[in-house]
């Protein structure tokens, strides 16, 4: 007579085994290339809003193409994603060594994180108050995240853990877009300021026809046209923007209440010197 042979066990997950599968969910996450175009975009798109409005006009008067909102995002983009990055490493760090305590009830109190951090980030801003507009939709995000994974070693089996780390990660990528348009929104403030500051490259355009261009501070100068190419010569202007086969040019006297937009097409009708 044969023994039955016995059905091994299923093991029960553990924390360790639970993280380890929302750390690989995360990974998936962020290595997801549509995840990225979209943060690359959303940054590009806020960061010229936010320019465009500073300086008194439309972002969409602009017409720039997805393409041209990755190209101006990949590097604050990669460096918001490089500092969740080193948070992602420096948690693998302390993780083993928070656990213990969190088992021991020593800190039950992080079980309110997804309140405690955004609060914590909040009277930081009354200090760095730039920091705190960064950081704080990561403090939602992460505090979120940190108190189910306190909960969950607590000990819950009423609760679908599967489902709770999916909300979890969720939370992580909103909280991730959500800082990614604030920093493009301070960003784009920073380039309209510099432009206000005059730190924007001087521009002077020879023209084969009179362009009539009647901005403040711009000169006109008629050129020799026998001896030139080009018949006038326009100083007094500055860039603003390129793109789209366009150059949006303003004068010198412009302001945030008054000034004027010249919209200039790239042809060979048309020369542009730019300098500092």
């Amino acid at each position: 007579m044969k023994t039955p042979r016995r059905l091994p066990l299923r093991q029960k997950p553990t924390p360790a085994t639970d993280q380890n599968e929302a750390l690989r969910m995360i990974g998936a996450v962020l290595a997801n290339v549509s995840v990225i175009t979209g943060l690359l975009v959303a940054f590009g798109w806020k960061r010229s809003e936010t320019h465009a409005r500073a300086l008194g006009i439309e972002s969409n008067v602009l017409g720039m193409s997805t393409a041209d909102y990755v190209l101006r995002s990949m590097r604050p983009v990669f460096t918001l994603l490089a500092v969740v990055v080193v948070a992602g490493l420096l948690w693998l760090w302390l993780e083993p060594r928070l656990r213990p305590a969190v088992k021991s009830r020593n800190l039950r109190v992080l079980a309110l994180s997804w309140l405690t951090l955004p609060l914590v980030v909040v009277g930081l801003g009354y200090v760095w108050p730039v920091v705190s507009f960064y950081v704080f939709p990561l403090a939602v995000g992460g505090g979120i995240m940190l108190s189910c994974y306190v909960i969950q070693l607590r000990g819950r089996p009423a609760w679908d853990w599967r489902k709770v780390r999916l909300f979890a990660v969720a939370a992580g990528v909103l909280s991730l877009f959500w800082a990614a348009l604030n920093y493009a929104q301070v960003d784009g403030q920073r380039l309209a300021d510099e432009f206000v500051a005059s730190e924007a490259p001087a521009v002077t355009i020879y023209s084969q026809e009179r362009m009539h261009i009647t901005a403040p501070g711009v000169r006109e100068d008629p050129l020799d046209g026998d001896r030139s190419r080009y018949r006038y010569r326009y100083s007094g202007l500055r860039l603003l923007e390129n793109t789209g086969g366009k150059y949006f040019l303003v004068s010198d006297g412009w302001t945030r209440n008054s000034g004027v937009v010249v919209v200039l097409r790239d042809d060979a009708s048309t020369r542009l010197e730019l300098s500092r």
